[in-house]
């Protein structure tokens, strides 16, 4: 009979806004909640060093800040098959690094509210350049609510739907959205915007 290991976990900081906190997640195992809440400010959820890593199949990953200057960086393992990832922010001058390598059915869906953030989504990301994401049937959906935004997506997975909007309840401007894509087949973009001198660059291989 095959076994699962099967874990729930909840992880709630609230820091000081001078301190910030920070959060360690190493994961391996199937049919797993991760769920992070992360207030006012500063705050980190792993580091370059060290990722949050996820291996799993079957994995709910819930991640939340709020406030400005906040830092998330994880890193989807190749095995990873069915995972939900939502990150979600609110504030400025924040910073999300996502890693996927690998696996197939996987979503990701972003939802910032304000400035000067920059979200990155790909395989790799190394000397500033994006690279894209080896994996099929990856959804991401961004939605972008603020000024100064940049967000970097490079996905190489093929029959994938990629849905941005930007500006859903204000409209909002001088923001950068930069999408690669490298497989031959199955690619669908949406973008709705709202807002002005927003850049918009699309390249599909």
């Amino acid at each position: 009979m095959k076994k699962f290991l099967m874990l729930t976990a909840f992880i709630s900081v609230i820091a000081s806004p001078s301190l910030g906190s920070e959060v360690y997640i190493d994961q391996a195992g199937n049919s797993t909640n991760v769920n992070v809440l992360q207030q006012n400010g500063n705050n980190r959820i792993n580091t370059d060093a060290a990722p949050m890593i996820v291996n799993g199949d079957d994995i709910n990953v819930e991640l939340v800040q709020d406030g400005d200057g906040n830092v998330a960086e994880i890193y989807i393992q190749v095995s990873a098959n069915d995972t939900n990832y939502e990150y979600r922010v609110e504030g400025d001058l924040n910073e999300i690094l996502s890693n996927i390598n690998g696996g197939v059915d996987n979503n990701f869906v972003a939802a910032v509210i304000g400035n000067d953030n920059t979200i990155t989504l790909c395989k790799d990301y190394i000397n500033s350049t994006c690279n894209g994401i080896q994996v099929n049937l990856t959804d991401t959906t961004l939605n972008l609510t603020g000024n100064n935004n940049e967000i970097n997506f490079a996905l190489d997975g093929a029959d994938a739907t990629n849905i941005f909007n930007v500006g859903q309840t204000t409209p909002s401007d001088f923001n950068v959205i930069n999408l690669t894509q490298t497989t031959s087949v199955g690619h669908i973009v949406h973008v709705d915007i709202d807002g002005d001198t927003n850049t918009v660059d699309i390249v599909q291989h």
